[in-house]
């Protein structure tokens, strides 16, 4: 167990005096700039002057002291090409730099030093020396240095207390609202407790894994844990939402065609959103982008069958950085506040009750009665308006059906939880998903998932003669796939922004390229939303690929594609 506890008090800003104070030197000073800058990515000499205001420096001297700094004694033995990144280091002043200050905090139940580290320090203005605030300490046993021990046994027990008064329903409701298997947070006028998996009772815990899991034979528990399941079930469990089960084109002129832009993208979706009159099925990897889900959200009142939601909520609302992306990249401004869109976005949806699945969903799709798109874009600023995104788009033919075919079946099939809104917060929690193992998955020749693609495309390999192109944000072929393009003309185009490893292919890079286009001649061609990414880690994502042996089609891509970075 845990428990947060707030104390009311006062905080306290003392000023050194010299004799209390280290100095430090202008090298110990190089040195924390250096493990600061490793630390967010700025990890050249160029990048380092540039984001620390160090460009008065000559960069042979800013060398020479980082060289200093690591107590390099001659130069041979580090040397910092322009290109070369610089290692990464930790911090060595943990002592008080001179002329700063020590703080304290006091209240009647504690007095505390604090670090300048501390993120619970107030922002101090002027000369002032002292502010009421507010400090949270965290006890995981009845005691805490600073808090006397009194103070510390009582809040601990009244913790203790408050769990162990809840009824059991209340608390296996708490444990599945969790987006913590393992840990999960009871909330009181006072403290705020955290309970583990292993401090549950063991039928209390064979109740909340079999609700977490969704099965339907209880045969294997105890009673008791057969009694708390049944229990629980008639008090708190909430209707499965479905979709709609008649949901089609409109009866207009068939037509397809293919969208390969980087200027086009988000007024393609708009057309798409805003003209939808039944209808909207949405999936995006990640949903950030907030013009496009308030436009969403205003379609979720006029739409007779509803707007539903497909997105990867598996890390919660965390801001993933890809590990394939280089070292030496600086990310752009707009990304630089994904957390804080992600959270706004999900709220919108959230408060407009749209029903919102998640699961390892990578698949971009954009399907109403009047439009199915299908590609690489996803509701983030870089896809809707920098990357160059490639993608179909269909209305009323047999590509359209079969994507909202293939909605419903991720949907009922591969989706893990239901995002679930938490009441009396800005939070959400997710309930799994029971999906039953015997329904069958229907396939469509036009339509891949990523382990038919995988087939398909290494059945077409193993024939082929012709020049292969390769367009995708990055490229990891599996070794048998790699065995077939080294035999072949293998041209391969990948983001500016990625790592290359595979250096004896003959590999482009080209700025913002978020397609994914992979042409054999002019015998087939696949677009759509997977990367050509075949390890094992990526074969989990649940996406789709079209594929073409339509030569005009195949033309079009291929003259689409070039013109936008020939």
């Amino acid at each position: 167990m845990k428990v947060q506890c707030q104390l009311q008090g006062t905080f306290h800003r003392i000023q050194l005096s010299g004799t209390d104070s280290i100095a430090v030197s202008l090298v110990d000073l190089i040195r924390e700039v250096q493990a600061v800058a490793t630390e967010n990515r700025r990890r050249s000499p160029q990048l380092l002057r540039q984001s620390f205001g160090l460009n008065f420096l000559p960069e042979p001297v800013l060398i020479n002291l980082l060289q200093q700094a690591q107590g390099v004694v001659r130069e041979s033995e580090y040397q910092v090409p322009s290109l070369q990144l610089l290692h990464s280091v930790k911090s060595n002043l943990n002592s008080q730099v001179a002329n700063t200050y020590r703080y304290q905090f006091t209240c009647p139940e504690a007095r505390f030093i604090i670090t300048r580290y501390d993120s619970q320090l107030p922002l101090w203005t002027g000369n002032d020396s002292e502010q009421s605030g507010i400090y949270t300490v965290t006890l995981e046993q009845p005691n805490y240095p600073g808090l006397s021990d009194e103070f510390a046994k009582n809040i601990w027990q009244q913790a203790i207390n408050s769990w162990q008064t809840l009824p059991e329903n209340r608390k296996i409701n708490i444990a599945l609202q969790s987006l913590d298997s393992n840990t999960f947070r009871l909330i009181t006028p006072k403290l705020q407790i955290w309970i583990s998996l292993p401090d549950l009772s063991l039928d209390l815990r064979a109740a909340i894994t079999f609700l977490r899991l969704g099965g339907n034979d209880t045969s294997a528990l105890s009673e008791l844990a057969k009694s708390l399941v049944q229990q629980y079930q008639s008090t708190y469990s909430l209707p499965i939402i479905q979709l709609p089960q008649k949901l089609s084109p409109d009866e207009i002129p068939p037509a397809q065609g293919l969208l390969i832009d980087k200027r086009r993208n988000r007024s393609i979706l708009e057309t798409i959103i805003s003209t939808a009159r039944k209808f909207l099925l949405i999936s995006s990897y990640i949903i950030e982008d907030e013009s496009l889900t308030e436009l969403i959200c205003k379609k979720s009142q006029e739409l007779s069958q509803g707007v539903w939601i497909l997105t990867d909520l598996r890390n919660e609302i965390i801001d993933r950085i890809d590990a394939q992306v280089s070292d030496n990249v600086s990310l752009r401004t707009e990304y630089q506040r994904s957390h804080e869109r992600k959270k706004a976005c999900l709220k919108m949806l959230l408060d407009a009750n749209i029903p919102i699945r998640s699961g390892a969903f990578h698949l971009k799709t954009y399907i109403s009665e009047q439009y199915a798109y299908l590609g690489s874009c996803n509701l983030t600023g870089g896809s809707l308006d920098f990357n160059i995104e490639a993608g179909i788009i269909s209305r009323n033919n047999s590509i359209h059906t079969q994507l909202i075919n293939l909605f419903r079946q991720f949907w009922q099939q591969r989706s893990r939880d239901e995002v679930i809104p938490t009441l009396n917060s800005n939070g959400f929690h997710l309930r799994s998903i029971h999906r039953s193992s015997q329904e069958e998955y229907q396939t469509y020749p036009s339509l891949l998932t990523l382990s038919r693609y995988k087939k398909d495309l290494i059945e077409k390999l193993r024939n082929f003669r012709g020049q292969v192109q390769i367009y995708s944000r990055s490229f990891q072929p599996s070794p048998e796939i790699e065995q077939y393009l080294r035999l072949l003309d293998t041209r391969i185009f990948v983001d500016s922004q990625m790592r290359v490893n595979c250096s004896t292919f003959n590999i482009k890079q080209i700025d913002n390229l978020h397609a994914k286009i992979t042409l054999l001649g002019d015998e087939v061609a696949y677009l759509g939303g997977i990367n050509f990414n075949f390890i094992n880690s990526a074969l989990s994502l649940n996406d789709l690929m079209y594929k073409t042996t339509n030569s005009i089609e195949i033309t079009q891509i291929r003259q689409n594609i070039t013109s936008l970075y020939s």
